[in-house]
């Protein structure tokens, strides 16, 4: 048991941290390949007379730059493990079957236990290699956490600050294959995907911050295989079988926690017979609760000194698409006096909290609604200068903060105003293309001719995939220099929209950066706005 907590804490330590960033750089299917190769690589190596150790290695190491050699991103690179993947499997199954009948029936045995393991029946030596190797990739995975985090989250600013993205990504591979060749003798090569993938699952269930998260997945996967092993010890069964199955409720209860705590909260506030109240935060003020941080910006400064505003989401990075409510933002909106919800589809969350808590007296501001827009509409509202004016007059008039609003539109968007004035008076007209809806109200605002096809527009803000009509024709606007600026949301960097971006550069195309939800997320509405207006100007000219 000793050698098995030993190996056990050292390899889950290594797979905790090396799985966070496996999970966060989408290359779950990468963790997978590398563990069916491990099985390959172990035959093959004993084949030809070679260690265990020494097959598995080297064949993880091998496809892994295999890997990273024949795809990058998104689809490439999932083309090239696929392929990778399926020609490693046939030769599992070849090695197994010349293996199994060149050597006794006894020896046929190693399969399963390359498959699955045998945590507690480690060798001293092997107890060595594995806690030596798991040391060693923790260390050097944490040296390079920090750039390897950067690329992770934002590709296309890591390469504009130089990070070295090739090589950054090779050793990352190599990390993720030295991980799963260790784990094969403790966990086996089907289950290191379970030890890998859940707990960095899990972290990022439960923490949206990265290196609380990349600790969180590290300490999950080392009490799972310490848990597991303690069970094993009194039950009898497998301790790869308790390990993972750990590792799978824990997974479990971090997916359903905001689900059962959210009814519990909303049957609270009903079973206990509550009707609840606006409330008001302080003296005459009112409590405002908007589901995104830029409707909430705009609330603030036209409500001034009256209102107490609270906004849901306020984390750029933050789908609220996909957004996932909490109990404390059902409380919120329970005890809201006025909430401010995009609507259209845009966030439904926010609309199911308000049916689910519903409160007399309170006053809602459903943009889409005030502006006669239903759900497969372009939501993104806050990029019209037009509906933002609409919105702050419903807000000056349901807050009863006129003077507030007129201030806001006069003083407070007045850089805002100016630029986009300016855009209009120098370059309307002017052929541009983008990624997303986003951009389409900008352009109509500032009379840029955007001609990049709507329908192509819709399906990358609907994560849905453009038609080959529709990528034809971007790609001949970008080819042949039919447009002079050319617009992407660096928040949906898709494989496709980098590929777009990089042909744009490559046309000396001048290329603008715009984000979908207000980045920082100190920024007011007004600066943030005007910051990428600024860039738009100067990408037109000036």
């Amino acid at each position: 048991m000793r050698n098995a907590f030993i190996a056990g804490g050292c390899i889950a330590l290594a797979a905790g941290l090396v799985g966070y960033f496996v999970v966060l750089r989408n290359q779950v299917f990468t963790a997978d390949a590398l563990g069916h190769t491990a099985f390959t690589g172990s035959l093959g190596g004993l084949l030809v007379g070679l260690n265990l150790l020494a097959g598995v290695f080297g064949s993880c190491i091998a496809v892994a730059l295999a890997i990273g050699t024949l795809g990058g991103r998104g689809r490439g690179r999932d083309v090239a493990i696929g392929t990778v993947f399926a020609w490693v499997l046939g030769l599992g199954v070849l090695f197994l079957s010349l293996y199994t009948s060149s050597r006794s029936a006894a020896s046929g045995t190693l399969g399963i236990s390359v498959l699955f393991g045998s945590i507690l029946g480690l060798q001293p030596l092997q107890v060595v290699v594995s806690s030596t190797t798991g040391a060693l990739t923790s260390a050097v995975l944490l040296v390079v956490a920090r750039p390897l985090l950067f690329l992770s989250v934002d590709p296309e600013v890591a390469l504009s600050r130089g990070v070295p993205a090739r090589a950054l990504t090779a050793l990352f591979l190599v990390l993720v294959a030295v991980t799963v060749a260790e784990s094969v003798q403790a966990v086996g090569a089907l289950l290191i995907f379970a030890l890998m993938v859940t707990p960095a699952a899990i972290a990022q269930n439960l923490s949206a911050r990265p290196w609380f998260g990349l600790a969180l997945s590290a300490v999950i996967a080392v009490v799972v295989v310490w848990a597991g092993l303690v069970l094993s010890f009194y039950m009898s069964y497998p301790a790869s079988f308790l390990i993972t199955g750990l590792a799978f409720a824990l997974y479990l209860a971090s997916r359903l926690r905001r689900q059962v705590a959210l009814v519990l909260a909303v049957f609270v506030l009903s079973a206990c017979g509550l009707t609840p109240q606006p409330s008001n935060v302080g003296s005459g003020k009112v409590e405002v609760v908007a589901a995104e941080n830029f409707w909430g910006s705009i609330a603030s400064q036209v409500g001034g000194d009256r209102v107490h505003v609270t906004s849901i989401i306020v984390n750029p990075d933050t789908d609220p698409h996909d957004y996932d409510p909490t109990p404390a933002d059902a409380r919120l909106i329970a005890r809201a006096g006025y909430v401010i919800v995009n609507g259209a589809g845009y966030d439904a969350w926010a609309t199911k909290l308000l049916a689910a808590n519903p409160v007399s007296g309170r006053k809602v501001l459903t943009v889409s609604e005030l502006l006669g827009k239903k759900e497969g509409d372009n939501p993104h509202f806050w990029y019209s200068p037009a509906y933002v004016d609409q919105v702050i007059g419903r807000m000056a008039s349901d807050l009863g903060t006129q003077d507030g609003a007129t201030r806001y539109r006069s003083v407070g968007l007045k850089d805002y105003h100016d630029t986009l004035g300016a855009i209009k008076t120098k370059y309307a007209g002017r052929k541009v293309g983008a990624t997303e809806s986003i951009f389409a109200y900008v352009a109509e605002a500032t009379m840029l001719d955007l001609v990049t096809p709507a329908s192509y527009l819709n399906a990358i803000s609907e994560g849905t995939d453009p038609t080959a009509a529709d990528k034809a024709t971007v790609e001949r606007q970008i080819a042949s220099k039919e447009i002079t600026v050319f617009v992407f949301n660096s928040q949906n960097s898709t494989p496709e929209v980098q590929g777009l971006v990089a042909k744009a550069r490559a046309k000396r195309i001048a290329v603008v950066t715009i984000t979908e939800t207000m980045s920082p997320a100190g920024a007011s509405f007004q600066d943030w706005q005007a910051a990428q207006l600024k860039g738009l100007l100067n990408a037109l000219g000036g």
